[in-house]
């Protein structure tokens, strides 16, 4: 009973869009480069891509919500319980079919890096909403970043430990550094790992051409000319940076994020929604459950404020004050213990993805789509505690 209580089964919201959801898993290999996360200098880049597609219909035999058990035993090892204590993580019912038959159309591409010690489905609400609404989403599990990537020969790649081992690559410990160049298995960095966990989302684009033109289920229903990147944290870092270098990526949103130098140097050429909140409740949530100190408070707000004011395509700046970190992932619906210790902030966690989906679908809708939402020009009386400022670029108006 007290277990039941304390690791209920997850419980996702319908999404609201009109399409079912459909998803599949790939493989990948980008044998053009190096594999910087593992010593073998022979090892070439991998990652393991989840697609969810618009579908004609789903079925009673949803996909699983997290099928790896090397996933499951690092999320328990980062919350210090016993990993049998979230097998409901992978019973929890998702609105996702398996290998269903693709909704008719061609959709807009959105690629959603992973976030460190993430996994590729950790904003499940946000996926399943967008694709809801006629989006293809490709989820990442990048090696090293990923909580655990496994592979189908079963080799396990776990993310770089301990995290200030990795924080070194990161751009606020090169700012202090003479090097922009780090070396990391013998691979060089130039400018850290954020450049370098870009090219894997512009792999992944590549990726996206090939199934358009191949796939069995999703030959000529991915609009790879109508493509973005959303990203939380570590993804918001690499989703900016691929932004900066591809132009092919056309909308960039960033959710609690500091950038890279040059991102936040010189801003995007596309429009830009970042999310965010207030210093202020960073600091609440270290007085909660730690971290944010103040040189990354100042780094990450800092960088979002720059990127806001320096982009030349339209940018929108969100704020919600009642999220902490985690709030833009599953995981405050994982367990109430999330909460009681401290790690989610006090806004309901259903509510802080509804505004989450809200502004996201309003966004991509606009500049992927050419369809004007009232909740990018100002206050909603619907979403009173979203406070959005925005600015006109230089480069403006929605793709058509």
């Amino acid at each position: 009973m007290i277990l039941s209580v304390a690791f209920p089964e997850p419980r996702f919201a319908k999404p609201t869009g009109r399409y079912s959801v459909g998803t599949r898993i790939y493989h990948w290999v980008d044998a053009a480069r190096p594999e910087a996360f593992t010593p073998d200098r022979n090892d070439r880049r991998e990652l393991i891509a989840q697609v969810w597609y618009p579908a004609d219909a789903n079925t009673d035999a949803t996909a699983p919500y997290i099928g790896s058990r090397e996933t499951l035993a690092a999320i328990a090892t980062q919350f210090h319980i016993p990993a049998f204590l979230l097998g409901n993580l992978n019973s929890a019912p998702t609105h996702a079919t398996t290998d269903a038959k693709a909704a008719h159309g061609r959709f807009p591409l959105l690629i959603n890096p992973t976030g460190f010690l993430g996994f590729r489905n950790a904003s499940l609400f946000w996926i399943e909403e967008l694709v809801s609404h006629g989006y293809v989403v490709i989820g990442l599990d990048q090696p090293g970043t990923a909580a655990a990537t496994t592979f189908p020969d079963g080799r396990v790649v776990r993310a770089m430990h301990p995290k200030a081992a990795f924080d070194r690559y990161m751009p606020l410990a090169l700012a202090r550094s003479p090097t922009q160049a780090p070396v990391l298995n013998g691979i060089t960095l130039p400018g850290g790992v954020i450049p370098f966990l870009a090219e894997d989302i512009r792999f992944a684009l590549r990726q996206a051409d090939r199934l358009n033109r191949e796939d069995k289920v999703l030959a000529g229903r991915i609009d790879t000319g109508r493509a973005g990147v959303y990203g939380l944290s570590l993804g918001g870092y690499s989703g900016a940076e691929a932004c900066r270098i591809e132009p092919r990526l056309r909308a960039c949103l960033v959710a609690d994020s500091g950038q890279t130098a040059a991102v936040a140097r010189n801003g995007l050429d596309q429009p830009v929604l970042i999310m965010s909140r207030d210093p202020r409740v960073m600091r609440e949530e270290r007085a909660a459950a730690g971290g944010w100190p103040e040189d990354e408070i100042a780094h990450t707000v800092g960088d979002e404020r720059a990127l806001y004011e320096r982009s030349r395509g339209d940018a929108y700046y969100l704020t919600l004050n009642g999220m902490y970190h985690v709030n833009w992932t599953d995981a405050p619906v994982w367990s109430p213990l999330i909460r009681w210790m401290g790690l989610a902030g006090p806004i309901d966690p259903y509510r802080g993805f509804a505004a989450t989906n809200a502004y996201s679908v309003a966004f991509f809708d606009r500049y992927l789509k050419g369809r004007a939402s009232p909740l990018l020009e100002g206050p909603s009386d619907k979403w009173r505690e979203v406070r959005i400022e925005r600015r006109s670029g230089s480069r403006n108006g929605p793709p058509m």
